[in-house]
């Protein structure tokens, strides 16, 4: 299980049961190409199908980079199913979350549109508290449609990632 002191920045998705093989497949796509920085580690997080990492590079770049190897080589990639950045680890507290997101809405411009995008594992917290208290940080306007970005809450039991992303940060591998 992960703690607080796991500063992770990069979230990544797989099928059920093979978060070991995910971190694996990490592993092996950082050790093969030498653009993507290096990878500190990947843990499992004791929920199902969610590993977490930590890169030593802006984990905005690396997604980035990723993707691009992903596309020149998509059949490299056979576990991993989602990736993407995280910029803040808190605690799964309303108030931490309230904090953690107040410091993201600080880069986003005054009168831009955004979506919040919420995913609760192994918690209490009330959805709509929640994204009320999200919403109502940032300066733009929610719009879950025509969004230029997305605040991603990732609540994983006793601690929540949060990121200030647009959707083309997010790598999703397309299954035939």
């Amino acid at each position: 299980m992960i703690t607080i002191q796991d500063k992770f920045n990069i979230l990544l998705s797989c099928s059920r049961f093979r978060e070991v093989e995910s971190c694996q497949e990490l592993h092996r796509l950082v050790e093969e190409d030498s653009k993507l920085c290096e990878l500190n580690w990947c843990k499992t997080t004791g929920i199902s199908s969610l590993v977490v990492a930590q890169v030593d590079c802006d984990c905005h770049d690396f997604v980035q980079r990723l993707t691009q190897v992903v596309k020149n080589m998509p059949w490299s990639v056979r576990e991993l199913l989602k990736i993407q950045p995280i910029d803040l680890v808190v605690e799964s507290s309303l108030e931490a979350i309230r904090a953690g997101t107040q410091q993201l809405a600080q880069r986003m411009p005054k009168d831009a549109k955004f979506r919040v995008n919420l995913h609760r594992r192994d918690t209490d917290l009330a959805r709509k508290t929640l994204l009320r208290e999200v919403a109502t940080q940032f300066p733009g306007e929610v719009d879950l449609e025509d969004f230029e970005w997305i605040c991603a809450v990732e609540i994983l039991g006793p601690i929540t990632g949060l990121a200030l992303i647009r959707e083309e940060e997010i790598l999703t591998m397309r299954r035939p």
